[in-house]
């Protein structure tokens, strides 16, 4: 693309997608926050179909005081915090924009904008009037980009008093920030799940993670609401496929999908110390983005566990020449740890010491392969 078609692409994106750039990034928000914290240096990290307007966005967060540099191309997902390549430039802290996981990041203090998708408010209360009574418990889970029409649609439903909606942190590594996304009900309570937000990993992790729970959808998009029982099945069963490869395979990759995750460290030692338990041997291996012809060139390898945030994590595999499984799974394949009805795609989660203990004795010193490929 030339540079004199550059403009006119980002200005017909501008008026088709985003009318008003200023408020789908919150840019008054994100001056006020530098301007708190005295930040001098700050990352501005875009999604691949953002960056049209990232240099608006620069343009208007680059003062006199502080530079802004465009984070693009991130190694991993978008949804994460790219804090390995802010922390190339130096940076004091990280604005990210878009979709997030609203995985715990490591050490950079961070603000979420999520932007603000167009939604029909209205609509959406209508199809949860059809699908739920008032006297239903109701946990409302939205995709973050959806995220600013919840105080609207809970006031719309004021009538419906058993409504709770999933809050997420907006500030992580700041005075001002909260700890994780947090849900007002009780794991032991009953409760439905009603998601708002189109098909995605984030619909499908949710989905997983509420096993027990029957779970609606409301895609903004397409203003169709469904329940999502029969695709839990179909998913299911294409992970039990995969933990019984695992259990045949010699040779497991233990494949790194994020750098910038509180913990990531200590699921990855977790993983070495799983697999070495079933007397098999492993490689580490840190590819970026994986694809098939990249894990292709692993032949002596049988399977991968990927190692990232919890979206990121749930590969569809049907394009990839060896199974790929979560941490959850390979303990299920290699240390006999039950299945849980609630699916547990947080691998952070693992590390909590109410969870399975990884044996350790009887390891053969053979498997140890402690050796990193990138």
């Amino acid at each position: 693309m030339s540079g004199e078609e550059a403009p006119c692409l980002e200005e017909e994106l501008s008026t088709l997608a985003i009318e008003n750039v200023e408020e789908y990034f919150e840019l008054d928000s994100c001056l006020k926050w530098c301007e708190e914290n005295d930040f001098k240096n700050v990352a501005l990290q875009f999604p691949d179909h953002l960056l049209a307007y990232s240099t608006r966005v620069y343009n208007t967060l680059s003062t006199t005081t502080t530079q802004t540099h465009i984070l693009a191309d991130t190694n991993y997902g978008s949804c994460c915090v790219d804090e390995v390549a802010a922390q190339r430039l130096s940076t004091q802290a990280i604005i990210h924009f878009g979709h997030s996981c609203n995985s715990r990041v490591l050490s950079l203090p961070t603000l979420f904008i999520f932007g603000k998708e167009p939604i029909d408010v209205n609509n959406m209360v209508d199809c949860f009037k059809q699908t739920y009574t008032q006297s239903d418990n109701v946990l409302v889970v939205f995709d973050p980009v959806y995220y600013h029409a919840g105080t609207l649609f809970k006031h719309e439903l004021r009538c419906y008093p058993n409504i709770c909606i999933t809050k997420y942190s907006r500030e992580q590594n700041t005075s001002n920030s909260s700890d994780d996304s947090t849900v007002d009900m009780s794991a032991d309570e009953e409760y439905a799940i009603f998601y708002v937000g189109a098909e995605s990993l984030a619909l499908t992790n949710c989905i997983l993670n509420n096993g027990s729970r029957k779970v609606w959808s409301y895609d903004p998009t397409t203003m169709e609401c469904r329940q999502e029982s029969k695709r839990v099945n179909k998913m299911l069963i294409k992970r039990f496929s995969n933990i019984e490869k695992i259990k045949s395979c010699k040779i497991i990759g233990i494949l790194i999908g994020t750098l910038g995750i509180k913990n990531f460290r200590e699921v990855i030692d977790r993983m070495k110390r799983v697999i070495k338990a079933a007397d098999k041997k492993f490689y580490i291996v840190s590819i970026g983005k994986p694809n098939p012809p990249k894990l292709a060139n692993f032949a002596e390898i049988g399977a991968f566990v990927m190692v990232g945030c919890p979206e990121n994590s749930l590969l569809d595999c049907k394009e990839f020449y060896q199974p790929i499984v979560t941490p959850y799974e390979l303990e299920i394949a290699c240390v006999d740890r039950p299945w849980e009805i609630d699916y547990i795609s947080d691998c952070s989660t693992l590390l909590d010491s109410n969870y399975i203990d990884i044996p350790s004795q009887d390891i053969n010193p053979d498997n140890i392969n402690d050796k990193a490929i990138e």
